[in-house]
């Protein structure tokens, strides 16, 4: 018997899931190997998750998915969940998944064009270079202070 395997492809050094079948434990497994081997044998600098074509996700199958996008995080790799259809977010937001730490995009485009800005967490880390540079550019031209004299 031959076992649903998720479709993969590489496109722009990104590689690019859609999940398009049922998803049991095996499945869901041999996709966890499947992208951590392409990852490492691709050098692909980010993972687009597509959940376009998932009406159904339990708690346990979103976790699952996370799972092994944090392991491509882990790898060295940006990743992002896109197109969650409606119910499904519904779902998970009543379901209390935990969501807050991934990045979503409505579709693929707009995971792509995600992929072409810098990460929140480098541009913040970026800005508050860029404001202590500034900062000391400031100071660098101002008399040095004298300690208070004791009258």
């Amino acid at each position: 018997m031959d076992m649903a395997r998720v479709p993969m492809q590489l496109s722009r050094g990104c590689i690019v899931v859609s999940i398009q079948v049922d998803l049991s434990d095996a499945v869901l497994a041999r996709f966890r190997t499947d992208l951590l081997d392409l990852l490492q044998r691709s050098g692909a600098s980010a993972v687009i998750l597509d959940l376009s074509g998932i009406a159904i996700l339990d708690l346990e199958e979103f976790q699952a998915l996370r799972d092994t996008m944090s392991m491509a995080a882990l790898m060295g790799a940006r990743t992002i969940f896109s197109g969650f259809q409606a119910g499904v977010v519904s779902a998970l937001v009543e379901l209390e998944a935990r969501t807050d730490d991934i990045d979503a995009a409505l579709n693929l485009d707009m995971a792509f064009e995600m992929l072409a800005e810098p990460e929140p967490m480098a541009a913040a880390e970026d800005e508050d270079a860029e404001d202590v540079s500034a900062s000391e550019e400031q100071h660098a031209d101002a008399p040095p202070l004298e300690p208070p004299r004791g009258d």
